[in-house]
């Protein structure tokens, strides 16, 4: 039984998450480290492989409700990628422009597309931050970083969240040169 099986409410179902040809084993590697389950379906999508379900509550194993689908990139944004990338190599002006944006994801992410995953207090996202903090992975190393948001900051919504942006190109919702924000929420455990 999933965690909504039986609610009769609305809630976010599921996103697609997609990773590039060739760093199937990259995206699992780093959707564990962010604390999911990762589970190989049977289905196969257009370029062949098998999708992934990626389980945020790694003891829910509903594979229709809050839940992540991880595949590979589709040839359609592929080529659409390659020539954004084409032309950034080309214009001096949207090169500098993306090269602001990526390094606003990174340092002030507030108002940067973002998916959030919850945790459910303080002590439970420790081990996630503290991973990815002292990440040596050589595949990873370069390809993610980290900003954390702790209570005690001048960013800090509230004196209740822990909020983790981590900026990364293994996995994308969105088109890989502008990378992805994921926010990684911590409530304060009720007192």
């Amino acid at each position: 039984m999933g965690l909504f099986t039986g609610w009769n409410g609305r809630g976010l179902n599921h996103l697609e998450v997609l990773y590039q040809p060739g760093e199937r084993a990259l995206a699992v590697k780093f959707a564990m480290m962010l604390g999911c389950a990762v589970v190989e379906t049977e289905q196969v999508n257009e370029t062949g492989s098998t999708y992934m379900c990626v389980h945020p509550e790694p003891d829910d194993r509903d594979m229709v409700n809050n839940v992540l689908y991880l595949s590979e990139i589709r040839p359609a944004q592929r080529d659409l990628e390659a020539a954004l990338n084409r032309q950034v190599a080309s214009d001096a002006t949207l090169a500098s422009a993306l090269e602001a944006y990526r390094t606003k994801a990174r340092s002030r992410p507030h108002g940067i597309p973002h998916f959030g995953l919850r945790f459910p207090s303080f002590e439970s996202i420790e081990p996630v931050l503290e991973a990815l903090e002292h990440c040596d992975d050589p595949q990873m190393k370069d390809r993610i970083s980290l900003h954390v948001v702790r209570p005690d900051n001048a960013q800090a919504l509230t004196a209740d969240l822990i909020q983790a942006f981590v900026y990364t190109d293994i996995i994308a919702t969105g088109l890989f040169p502008f990378g992805q924000l994921i926010e990684l929420q911590a409530q304060r455990a009720a007192g």
